[in-house]
C-alpha cells in the first residue's frame, strides 16, 4: 500500500472517531436532562427575587442594642432595612406570590424576574395567619409574563423526590433537592402564630428562599417556602399548594377590590379529568343569582379560557364595575352561556364605621406627619380616638398606634378601610395589623354588639372634667 492509501485510511478513521465524539457530545446532555433539570428550566422564568425595604427607628445611644431598649437615647433616626425573599409569578398580569413575612412592614418593594428586569411592587393583600401574600407588578402593555400554574399537594407522599427554587442569601435562581420528609406538620411562632398543615422537606432552604416555589419531579407547584428550623439542618417547611388555591379569591378578592357586587362563590377542584373550576355558592338577590347555578364548571370570561383560580379571579378583576361578564360554563353536560352584570357600591364612611364597630377614631398617616410625629410607618391609620370601654381600649390600643392591616387586606387611607369593614357584623372578630414603635403585631378585635349608631366621625376633644370614659385623642 502506498502513502496515499495510508493516508486515505487514516483521515477516514480520523472522521470516524471524530464523528463518534461529536455523536456522543450530543447524546451526553440530552442523557443528563434529569426530570430535576426540566423542572427546574420549566419554573426559572416564573421565579423572582423580591427585595423589600424597610424603615426602622434606632437610637444614638453610645451602646446600642437592649443597653438602648432598657434606657432609650431622646435622640432617634430612621433607619433603611433592607430584607430579601423570593415569589414567583402566578398570573401573566404581573400577579406575585410569596410569604407574608417577606413584605410585611415594607415601605418599597422590588421584583427582580430571571431575566433580571426590575419592576416596583405594590402588596394587593397579605394573610399573616398563613403567611402568604400578593404583590402586582405592571409589565409593559401587551406583554405577558411567565407564570408558574398551580399543582397539588392532597396525594403527596412522603419520600417522593422534591426540588426548591428560591434566592437564598441573594443568589438567584439557586435549586436545590431533597424529598418529602413528613406531612402536616404544625409551626408555632412568636405572638401565637401557628401554622398548621405544613410540608416538611429536608431540601435545603435557607435566608432568602421564603416564598419560592417547591415544586416535585414533573415540575408541578405543591408548595411554597416559608420557613427552617434555625436549631437543626435540613428541617424545612413549606405551604401546600392547595391551601393557597383555597384562600386565593380571598386574597384576591376582586368584589372588595372593584368594589362590584356578583354574587358567586368559585373553588377550583382537582377533578378525574383534570383542575376544575366550580361555582360552590350563590348569594341570593345578588346579579349572579338566577344566572349561575351550584356546581357549574367555568370555562371562560370574557372569552378568556380559564384553566385554574388565578385565572378566574384575575380576569375578573380586569374587569371592573359597572360591567358585564359574559361567563361559558359547563351544567349537566352542556354548555351554557350566561352574562352577568357586575354592579358597583357606594363608598361607605371608613371613619364612621371604624368608631361605630371598634370604638377608635383614625386618620391617614402621610410621610410628613410620620416625620412630625416620629410614627413608625409612613403609610397606614393612625390612631387619634379612643372611645372608654369600647373593643379598642379592651384590647390595649393606644394613641398614635398605626393600624396597617386588616384582615388580608393592607389599609393605607379612610376611603379603603370602609371598604374592608362594610361587611363586618356585630360580635365578628377581626383580625388586625398594629404598628408601635419598632413593634408590629397582630390581634383580633370583636366589633361591639350592637354597633352604636356614631353620628360624627371623629370625635369632638373632651371637656377638662370629662370622666374616664370619654375618647381619648392624639394631637395629629
Amino acid at each position: 500500500m502506498n502513502k496515499f492509501g495510508t493516508l486515505t485510511i487514516l483521515a477516514a478513521t480520523v472522521a470516524v472517531l471524530v464523528a463518534c465524539d461529536m455523536a456522543a457530545a450530543q447524546d451526553q446532555p440530552a442523557s443528563r436532562v434529569t426530570p430535576v433539570v426540566q423542572a427546574y428550566r420549566r419554573a426559572k422564568p416564573s421565579v423572582v427575587n423580591i427585595s423589600s425595604e424597610k424603615i426602622v427607628t434606632a437610637g444614638f445611644g453610645p451602646f446600642g442594642g437592649a443597653f438602648d431598649d432598657i434606657f432609650p437615647s431622646p435622640l432617634r433616626r430612621e433607619v433603611a432595612v433592607q430584607s430579601l425573599g423570593s415569589g414567583f409569578i402566578v398570573h401573566p398580569a404581573g400577579y406575585v406570590v410569596t410569604n407574608a413575612h417577606v413584605v410585611s412592614r415594607a415601605t418599597k418593594i422590588t421584583v427582580t424576574l430571571s431575566d433580571n428586569a426590575k419592576y416596583p411592587a405594590r402588596v394587593i393583600s397579605a394573610d399573616p395567619e398563613h403567611d402568604l401574600a400578593v404583590l402586582k407588578i405592571e409589565p409593559p402593555k401587551g406583554a405577558s409574563l411567565p407564570h408558574l400554574p398551580l399543582g397539588r399537594s392532597d396525594d403527596l407522599m412522603v419520600g417522593e423526590t422534591v426540588i426548591a427554587v428560591g434566592n437564598p442569601m441573594g443568589l438567584s435562581n439557586t435549586v436545590t433537592t431533597g424529598i418529602v420528609s413528613a406531612l402536616d406538620r404544625e409551626l408555632e411562632f412568636a405572638q401565637a402564630v401557628k401554622y398548621t398543615g405544613l410540608i416538611q422537606t429536608d431540601a435545603p432552604i435557607n435566608p432568602g428562599s421564603s416564598g419560592g416555589p417547591l415544586l416535585n419531579v414533573r415540575g408541578e407547584l405543591i408548595g411554597i417556602n416559608t420557613a427552617i428550623r434555625a436549631d437543626a439542618q435540613n428541617i424545612g417547611f413549606a405551604i401546600p399548594v392547595d391551601k393557597l388555591m383555597e384562600l386565593f379569591p380571598m386574597l384576591l378578592n376582586f368584589e372588595r377590590i372593584n368594589r362590584a357586587v356578583f354574587g358567586a362563590t368559585v373553588q377550583q377542584r382537582h377533578g378525574q379529568a383534570g383542575e376544575e373550576l366550580r361555582v360552590t355558592a350563590v348569594r341570593a338577590g345578588s346579579p349572579a343569582d338566577g344566572k349561575l347555578k351550584v356546581g357549574d364548571r367555568l370555562r371562560a370570561v370574557n372569552g378568556k379560557a380559564l384553566a385554574q383560580v388565578p385565572d378566574f379571579t384575575c380576569e375578573m378583576l380586569a374587569i371592573g364595575a359597572p360591567a358585564k361578564a359574559y361567563i361559558e360554563c359547563q351544567r349537566d353536560g352542556k354548555t351554557v352561556n350566561v352574562t352577568v352584570d357586575l354592579l358597583a357600591k357606594p363608598k361607605p364612611d371608613g371613619n364612621l364605621l371604624a368608631r361605630g364597630l371598634f370604638g377608635m377614631t383614625l386618620k391617614e398617616v402621610t410621610p410628613e406627619s410620620a416625620r412630625e410625629l416620629h410614627l413608625p410607618m409612613e403609610h397606614g391609620l393612625m390612631v387619634v380616638g379612643i372611645d372608654g370601654s369600647g373593643p379598642a381600649e379592651l384590647i390595649g390600643l393606644r394613641l398614635k398606634d398605626v393600624v396597617f392591616q386588616i384582615g388580608t387586606a393592607y389599609v393605607v387611607d379612610l376611603e379603603s378601610l370602609g371598604e374592608m369593614l362594610e361587611e363586618v357584623t356585630a360580635g365578628q372578630a377581626v383580625r388586625i395589623g398594629v404598628a408601635r414603635g419598632n413593634v408590629a403585631t397582630w390581634v383580633n378585635i370583636r366589633a361591639q354588639s350592637p354597633p352604636p349608631k356614631v353620628a360624627p366621625a371623629t370625635p369632638k376633644a373632651a371637656p377638662k372634667a370629662a370622666p374616664k370614659s370619654a375618647p381619648r385623642k392624639a394631637r395629629a
